[in-house]
């Protein structure tokens, strides 16, 4: 007896799975991954300050901005 099986058992009613995502999943997503796109730029914006104007106390929020992006 298959019955444990019953999606692949033919003859019966079988249940269709159907794989979709959820839409508020993908809109969270997409915001995460914007937010921490513009953390990177924030991030490499004061490295490049940093290294360019002698300003060594940039270097800690780029760190932390990193770390977020993260």
């Amino acid at each position: 007896n298959c019955s444990y099986f019953k999606h692949f058992t033919p003859g019966e009613s079988s249940e269709i799975f159907e794989v979709t995502t959820q839409k508020e999943y993908s809109i969270s997503a997409a915001a995460i991954a914007i937010f921490s796109v513009g953390f990177a730029i924030i991030g490499t914006i004061c490295v490049l300050f940093s290294f360019r104007k002698k300003k060594d106390y940039l270097l800690k929020p780029a760190s932390m901005f990193y770390t977020f992006a993260g």
